[in-house]
């Protein structure tokens, strides 16, 4: 019975840690877009773990790229691409489904013909994206900067340089099962305890009928 008590407080403890990762995960798991990755670069602090969205028009290419790891065996990628926005200014995004990456890809592209005049216009459909914004790991922020000097844009264009990334590397849907696998182990914890609880009180019962009266 100790075993099952044991069960029952790591059970009790998961479920509160589920509780407060679901309060305070609450804006990307329940929430919907609130708002531009403008407003929420000018304004991290109200825009915290919430869902912003911008249509990308145009690509400059990818600057770095993060594998993910545990165990040494791979688990995900993130690429990371600088973005020529509607009204020249540069912004970070990263992504890791293959379809935005393909994207990206074309449109970066797209976007050096357009560039080298060899198109009179960026022959691509704009895509909206969805993230969240947060700084760049010092690592990829590095590669931002190399790649903003390679191209000549720092000190040579008045439009605004945004450093601040626009994560499209998970969505809503990574969030509710990151959120219901921490639950399920809470719900399997009390399910085990009681299950193994009722089968020790329905064995003490048998032994109890034999008993000497």
């Amino acid at each position: 019975m100790k075993s099952q008590a044991k069960l029952l407080v790591i059970s009790t403890i998961a479920l509160i840690f589920f509780g407060v990762a679901v309060f305070f995960l609450r804006g990307l798991i329940f929430g919907d877009v609130v708002g531009t990755y403008e407003q929420a670069a000018a304004n991290r602090t109200e825009y915290n773990d919430k869902w912003v969205s911008y249509e990308v028009v145009a690509c400059l290419g990818k600057y770095a790229e993060k594998t993910e790891s545990t165990n040494f065996i791979p688990t995900g990628h993130e690429y990371y691409y600088l973005i020529w926005m509607k009204d020249g200014s540069f912004m970070p995004i990263s992504v890791s489904k293959k379809e935005d990456r393909e994207y990206l890809d074309k449109l970066t592209d797209a976007t050096y013909d357009y560039i080298d005049k060899k198109t009179e216009k960026i022959e691509m459909d704009p895509k909206v994206f969805t993230g969240t914004v947060k700084s760049q790991e010092a690592k990829a922020k590095t590669y931002y900067m190399e790649a903003l000097n390679k191209m000549n844009i720092i000190g040579k264009t008045k439009n605004t340089i945004y450093y601040d990334l626009m994560d499209c590397s998970a969505s809503k849907t990574y969030y509710r099962l990151l959120a219901g696998g921490v639950l399920l182990i809470p719900v399997l914890g009390y399910t085990v305890a009681i299950v193994n609880i009722a089968k020790a009180r329905k064995k003490l019962s048998k032994e109890e009928e034999y008993l000497p009266k």
